[in-house]
């Protein structure tokens, strides 16, 4: 007799595996898969609905990759992770001014950070476009609900023109 009707959710549910001397076991169980956490502070209903989702899609149980000298033979090394600045961190640059690598203000400008130069080609086609644009653009910038930053912008792009 059949089973019952309808999709059956499997106990065990799992990849194919290979075919013969390929194959592997593919019934990995919960020791295989990351607790599902809590997560406080949520807006009313998003944190039950995060623990849902986190139970519908389980993680594998190691968070972290493997390291480079066990993949591939260990025949690369991984790079350390460069650690993370705080924002009210004080400088790890105390001699470079804050304007560095920008084409104002003190300190070296952009070509210090070897991007290359800025291709003139480039530059002549934005102005073609914007020209082609131009039209529309002092359309939007006479309707009388455009706002006054929209016409500000459409102004200065008709003065590089």
């Amino acid at each position: 007799m059949a089973g019952k009707g309808g999709y059956q959710r499997p106990t065990s549910p799992a990849p194919v595996s290979g075919p013969g001397s390929l194959s592997q076991r593919t019934d990995g169980g919960p020791a295989d898969k990351q607790a599902a956490r809590y997560v406080s502070g949520l807006p009313y209903g998003q944190g039950n609905e995060m623990m849902a989702t986190q139970m519908a899609a389980p993680m594998e149980a190691s968070s972290s990759p493997a390291p480079a000298s066990q993949v591939a033979g260990g025949a690369q090394t991984a790079a350390a992770p460069m650690p993370i600045v705080p924002l009210n961190a004080p400088t790890q640059n105390p001699s470079e001014p804050v304007t560095s690598g920008v084409d104002a203000g003190m300190g070296p400008g952009s070509a210090s950070l070897g991007l290359g130069s800025q291709d003139v080609t480039a530059d002549n086609n934005f102005k073609t476009n914007l020209a082609a644009y131009m039209p529309v653009l002092m359309q939007v910038a006479a309707r009388p609900n455009t706002s006054p930053e929209t016409r500000n912008v459409i102004r200065q792009l008709r003065d590089m023109l």
